[in-house]
C-alpha cells in the first residue's frame, strides 16, 4: 500500500509488541555461532523521529514506548531496551524510534545478512541512505509479498522473516497466508513473525484460522488488547512459525511489563497452536 507511512505510528504499543518479540526472537537465533540472514519485507524507512509532524499528528507513541519508565525492565526485555535505548541516544522518553531494520542492524553481528525490502519510493530512499554504508545490508525495492516468497531460502539455511502488512488492503487478509505457506514450503525451518492488527470488524478471526490450516511448521499466537474491541485499533497479534522453544515463557513474564500500556480491558495472550 503506497499510502501507509509508519512515520505515523512509530513507537505505538503495537510496535512495542512488534518488536520486542522480533528482539527476543533474534537474541535466540544468535547464540549459535554460525551466521544467520534477517529478512524483512516490509521494512520501511527503517529509523524514526517521534518529535516531527506525521508521528505528533497521531501521539500513538505517547501510550506506547514513552509510556514506558526507563527503569525496571524485567531481563526478558532486555534486547529491545537496548536498541530503544541506543536509538535515543540514552534520553527518556525517546524522541527517536528505531524501526525493525535499525533494531536488526544493531543486534546482529557482522558474519549476518541483513535483507530489507521496502516498496513505497520514498522510504526506499530514506532506507537504503540509512544503511549505504553496512556491507551486511541489502535493501529491495520490490513488492513485499513477492519478496518474501523470492528471498527464501537464503544461503545461510538460518535466520527469519518479518511480515507486518498495514492491512489496509483488504485482499492482505488472503494474500499473506498464501505467500506465507509458499515461503514455508520452501524454507522449512525459517522462524516467520506475522503481525497482524485487532481491529472491530473481527477481520483477523478468519485470518489467522487461515495462517494455522495453511501452514504446517510449530506455532505460537500472541495478542496484546490494550482496551476491550471498539472503534480503530485495540490490539496486535503475532503468530511466530517456528518459534525458539524460549519464547512462550518469556512473554508469559512479561504480562505485568506489558500492562503498563494497558488501559481498562488490555490483556496479553499467549497461546501454543501447534507444539515443537
Amino acid at each position: 500500500m503506497l499510502s501507509y507511512l509508519h512515520g505515523f505510528h512509530a513507537g505505538n504499543f503495537a510496535d512495542v509488541h512488534k518488536h520486542l518479540i522480533f528482539a527476543l526472537v533474534l537474541e535466540h537465533l544468535l547464540k549459535k555461532d554460525k551466521p544467520m540472514a534477517v529478512i524483512d519485507v516490509y521494512a520501511g524507512s527503517g529509523f524514526y523521529d517521534l518529535g516531527d509532524a506525521r508521528a505528533k499528528k497521531t501521539g500513538e507513541a505517547d501510550s506506547g514506548i514513552a509510556a514506558l519508565p526507563d527503569t525496571a525492565w524485567p531481563e526478558a526485555a532486555a534486547p529491545y531496551r537496548e536498541v530503544v535505548r541506543r536509538a535515543a541516544a540514552h534520553h527518556w522518553p525517546p524522541r527517536f524510534y528505531p524501526g525493525s531494520p535499525q533494531i536488526a542492524a544493531d543486534l546482529t553481528r557482522s558474519k549476518d545478512r541483513l535483507v530489507f525490502n521496502e516498496l513505497h519510493p520514498r522510504e526506499y530512499e530514506a532506507l537504503k541512505a540509512r544503511f549505504a554504508s553496512d556491507s551486511r545490508v541489502h535493501v529491495h525495492h520490490r513488492d513485499a509479498l513477492e519478496s518474501l516468497v523470492a528471498l527464501v531460502p537464503p544461503p545461510e539455511k538460518r535466520g527469519l522473516v518479518l511480515i507486518d502488512p498495514s492491512y489496509e488492503v483488504k485482499d492482505e487478509y488472503r494474500t499473506v497466508p498464501e505467500a506465507l505457506a509458499k515461503a514455508e514450503e520452501r524454507w522449512p525451518t525459517g522462524t516467520f513473525l506475522l503481525w497482524y492488527p485487532l481491529l472491530a470488524g473481527g477481520a483477523h478471526h478468519p485470518f489467522v484460522q487461515t495462517v494455522e490450516r495453511q501452514t504446517n511448521g510449530p506455532l505460537l499466537q500472541t495478542e496484546f488488547c490494550v482496551r476491550p474491541p471498539g472503534a480503530g485499533m485495540y490490539g496486535s497479534g503475532m503468530m511466530i512459525l517456528n518459534p525458539p522453544w524460549t519464547l512462550a515463557g518469556s512473554l508469559e513474564s512479561l504480562r505485568g511489563w506489558f500492562g503498563q500500556l494497558q488501559g481498562p480491558g488490555g490483556l496479553l495472550r499467549v497461546r501454543e497452536v501447534r507444539g515443537q
